[in-house]
């Protein structure tokens, strides 16, 4: 991943500096004297021979029981598509994204370089969801060739939005070992969440807590939003989600409990109606699959975003955080890197480009419909700046023939026939062909 940067006084430093201990506090430092300047820092894109400025935002948050100021990078508005692939500031063309299932206006750049979206359900506690698409007010809406496109986000959607603005579906090997810390992870959420707009005056980093182990400030940090949340605001928890169970309650009476790992650090107990277990199951068979394995035999790990009402009380002295789960999104991914998977070909395939050092990204589907061509993995160090597609084709049926064939016609038009991999996981299981060797670096730097 190149994630060079270049301030105004001529000094260079890593966007992943800022979360490595040791270089944060000079990181945040430059970031600081080149926020309000008269000229903007710049990464190592070029389009039409100039380089590609970037924007510094600055915002309040609270670390050790008070107020600091964080500073961020963003890319510039309608700028993400212009960077390389392999940027850190980089964006997928919509066109060739999961965001371009929304309808105009679901998912928009504002002119201050952050995202405004438009939620199914509003963080509102008063708010109810509003119904799904219906196909001919989607082609209304610019849905085109009687696709649907989607008029609000879902939680999933929000969960996609998330973890691809905080860069968690992409891979570099320069990453090691970071992600199995989830103060890193946490950190890196928080980051994009300060960036997505949810409502007018708020950012979602106003309404969400992260919980995970080891994270020292994290029980404080889910107090103090769960605080502000109060009875006017749902409060939207992230981690990774060790069991979803039905539990017996009285009188044959049953609710669905979610427990996050970590979560008996944080006093918080996550409850749902009952219904909400077979809902659930229903939409997200492979992740229940593996909750119901020993936690040491689970082939993936799986994270969840609940949108809840809360209430803080003290329980023998504690302090008690309940919620109450009005949605429940789950998201199955590689359990030491953190990258979506859908399947178990995708997971032996993620594995194995982490084996082989390769960096590459994991594009989202957010609410798009299954006719929309996506594929599993894209290369981003094979030297190519729009990356190089991987398609793992997992079925045989002849339902899936025609699909297949599709994907097959839309990649070579795109990019071209030599220029895409793919898999037949169903003909040769466990074997897959070489990947495109990567792009040899003479600049001394491990990063495409």
């Amino acid at each position: 991943m190149r994630d060079w940067v270049t301030f105004p006084d001529g000094n260079r430093g890593r966007r992943s500096w800022d979360s490595d201990p040791q270089r944060a506090g000079a990181w945040q430092r430059r970031l600081a004297q080149a926020w309000g300047g008269d000229e903007r820092p710049v990464c190592d894109c070029r389009h039409q021979g100039q380089p590609m400025g970037l924007s510094v935002h600055r915002c309040l948050r609270q670390r050790d029981g008070r107020q600091v100021e964080v500073y961020h990078l963003a890319r510039l508005r309608h700028q993400g598509a212009l960077h390389h692939v392999a940027c850190s500031f980089h964006e997928a063309d919509p066109r060739r994204d999961g965001r371009g299932g929304y309808a105009d206006g679901v998912v928009r750049e504002r002119d201050d370089g952050r995202i405004g979206i438009a939620l199914r359900r509003g963080l509102r506690c008063l708010d109810v969801a509003a119904a799904p698409a219906d196909p001919a007010q989607a082609a209304r809406q610019g849905g085109g060739q009687g696709a649907v496109r989607q008029a609000r986000m879902t939680e999933l959607g929000l969960l996609h939005l998330l973890w691809e603005e905080a860069g968690l579906n992409r891979w570099t090997p320069r990453l090691g070992r970071a992600r199995r810390r989830w103060p890193f992870v946490r950190e890196a959420l928080d980051r994009a969440a300060l960036r997505i707009v949810p409502a007018r005056h708020q950012t979602l980093s106003d309404r969400l807590a992260m919980i995970g182990y080891a994270d020292e400030d994290g029980p404080a940090l889910l107090r103090e939003t769960a605080r502000t949340c109060g009875d006017t605001w749902r409060v939207l928890l992230l981690g990774i989600v060790d069991d979803i169970a039905l539990v017996n309650w009285q009188e044959g009476q049953q609710f669905c409990a979610l427990r996050f790992d970590g979560a008996g650090a944080y006093n918080l107990r996550v409850s749902a109606a009952s219904l909400w277990h077979e809902r659930v199951a229903r939409r997200y068979p492979m992740a229940m699959a593996a909750l119901a394995q020993p936690r040491a035999e689970r082939a993936i790990r799986v994270v969840g975003l609940v949108t809840a009402t809360v209430r803080v009380g003290v329980t023998q002295g504690l302090s008690l955080v309940r919620c109450r789960a009005d949605d429940i999104a789950l998201m199955e991914v590689e359990p030491d890197t953190l990258t979506p998977v859908s399947s178990g070909y995708e997971l032996a395939i993620a594995r194995a480009l982490v084996e082989q050092r390769r960096s590459f990204v994991r594009p989202l589907r957010f609410d798009a419909g299954r006719d929309a061509v996506l594929p599993d993995f894209v290369l981003t160090d094979t030297g190519d700046p729009r990356g190089t597609p991987m398609e793992v084709f997992g079925r045989a049926d002849e339902a899936y023939a025609a699909r297949r064939a599709e994907k097959a016609r839309y990649y070579d038009e795109v990019y071209g026939q030599a220029h895409w991999w793919h898999w037949d996981a169903v003909a040769s299981p466990g074997r897959w062909p070489d990947f495109p060797p990567a792009h040899v670096q003479t600049g001394g730097d491990d990063d495409a």
